[in-house]
């Protein structure tokens, strides 16, 4: 018994981890559009560094998870890894300590989502960016073939 709790406070531990570095890089990534819109590649690309170096971080906890929830799998007997299935088929003496892993994977998710969004919005804003610099990049090369008479 103490065992499996063990296993289930390291599984809710590491999952606390994974939201509070999922929580930074949130913060982080707010930074990218502005850098984008102001054509601060340089400090976008700092940004986009520290960014990288936390999502190492939390995926470092993936495998943690996948094991912790691999041994719960196999200790109550369900096919796969659902908190719901391992509520039912957990004995009443773990509840709590099941229900606050469920708060802290509910808390997870829009989390998760969100930054799924906020890539997204910076992955478009940084392809628009890139396509008005190299528009601009073309019209100055026309202009300057026309001033140097090549008239392209």
């Amino acid at each position: 018994m103490r065992e499996i709790r063990e296993k289930i406070t390291s599984l809710n531990q590491a999952y606390t981890e994974q939201l509070q570095l999922y929580k930074e890089i949130g913060e982080v990534g707010s930074q990218e559009s502005a850098l984008i819109e102001k054509g601060q590649l340089d400090r976008l690309l700092q940004v986009l560094k520290t960014k990288e170096g936390l999502l190492k971080r939390a995926g470092e906890h993936e495998q943690q998870i996948r094991t912790l929830q691999d041994q719960l799998v196999s200790h109550f007997g369900l096919s796969s890894f659902s908190l719901p299935q391992l509520r039912l088929a957990a004995p009443e003496y773990y509840q709590d300590d099941l229900a606050a892993l469920n708060a802290v994977i509910s808390e997870l998710v829009p989390v998760l989502e969100e930054l799924e969004t906020q890539e997204r919005q910076n992955e478009s804003a940084l392809n628009a960016y890139l396509k008005r610099a190299q528009a601009q990049q073309s019209e100055q090369r026309k202009q300057a073939g026309r001033a140097y008479g090549r008239g392209e």
